[in-house]
């Protein structure tokens, strides 16, 4: 069996207190969620914080909020499960829903929450084993040392960003809000992302998501989230698509989100769909184009097992195509 280190907790009961906890002990402290990865990573001793800040007894930071016309509200502490089966949430974002639905398995899914999907730590075939197993190898840039396992002449870590909640919020233009001791600040949720392996969230020290935020849906608008796995159950994506597509009356294509994920180190938006489609009536031809944009923005590396580079920088393209005619179809415009 495989133990957790020992490690101090701390439930603080309310937001403020949570962000002084944080400022006072700082890179010692880990902030806890569901924690479905965290104390994997710790179990695997990727991890070693002093203590655990636990986020569970904050309860300003749980629950959804529709407010009409304006925005939708989530708690940073909202359960996965909570997304899956929201109304709002199925009915007016289901690129969001759908991907909720497809982290883990459905016990996964009532323990993680949002805020902890939105931080989860990149992940690596080298990375993410055991202590006894990493001594055979040398210590990789993820661990503190000079070498990449998988791109061995690399002077960067390439780990994985896997999330699957990411990009559909980076599709559905959500924000998130941070708040630390001494400030609080809005960002877009594709800003919060370096795109290094080693260090992929870009939070100052004693930064806390709190919640985030979501614009109103236009009259004509459809999304979704497509994600190819090993196993059907509960694997981390090889590559996931989400797509976000708004229309006017007359059938054109006012906007236009495609986000990839599981192919870099980070999140990955493809912005060249919105100069192909936006403007314009979706066409096959058209969708096409956007896919080998998709494939081409797509830069897999051999950090995840069952898969070539090769097949998943494929796969984006294949899922991308899919997902555009997908929505296209619901808007009546294929």
């Amino acid at each position: 069996m495989i133990r957790l280190p020992k490690a101090d907790y701390y439930a603080p009961s309310s937001l403020k207190e949570a962000c002084s906890i944080m400022a006072e002990h700082g890179e010692e402290a880990k902030v806890l969620g569901g924690g479905t990865d965290l104390l994997v990573a710790c179990k695997l001793r990727n991890v070693n914080p002093a203590l655990f800040v636990s986020l569970s007894s904050i309860s300003e930071l749980k629950g959804i909020h529709f407010h009409e016309g304006e925005y939708l509200k989530i708690g940073a502490m909202t359960s996965l499960h909570d997304l899956r089966c929201d109304s709002s949430i199925t009915e007016t974002y289901p690129a969001l829903s759908q991907a909720a639905a497809l982290v883990g398995t459905t016990q996964l899914q009532y323990m993680g929450t949002l805020g902890g999907n939105l931080c989860l730590n990149t992940r690596c075939i080298y990375y993410n084993q055991s202590e006894r197993w990493r001594r055979s190898r040398d210590v990789c840039f993820k661990m503190g040392g000079q070498v990449c396992h998988v791109v061995p002449k690399g002077k960067r870590c390439y780990a994985v960003f896997s999330a699957d909640t990411v990009p559909a919020l980076i599709a559905l233009d959500a924000e998130v809000k941070l708040v630390s001791s001494t400030e609080e600040r809005w960002v877009p949720v594709s800003k919060l992302y370096t795109g290094d392996g080693k260090e992929p969230l870009a939070l100052k020290s004693g930064d806390l998501v709190s919640e985030i935020r979501l614009p109103p849906p236009t009259k004509s608008q459809s999304s979704t989230y497509l994600k190819y796995r090993m196993r059907e159950a509960i694997d981390f994506p090889m590559v996931g698509v989400a797509v976000r597509m708004d229309t006017s009356e007359d059938g054109v294509c006012i906007a236009c989100r495609v986000a990839l994920n599981a192919v870099d180190c980070g999140p990955i938006e493809v912005r060249e769909a919105r100069e192909i489609l936006e403007g314009k009536a979706p066409t096959s031809d058209l969708i096409q184009e956007v896919a080998a944009e998709a494939e081409k923005r797509a830069h897999p590396v051999a950090n995840t097992p069952g898969s070539t580079p090769a097949y998943r920088r494929k796969l984006a393209g294949i899922l991308t195509h899919r997902a555009l005619h997908l929505v296209a179809h619901r808007l009546g415009m294929l």
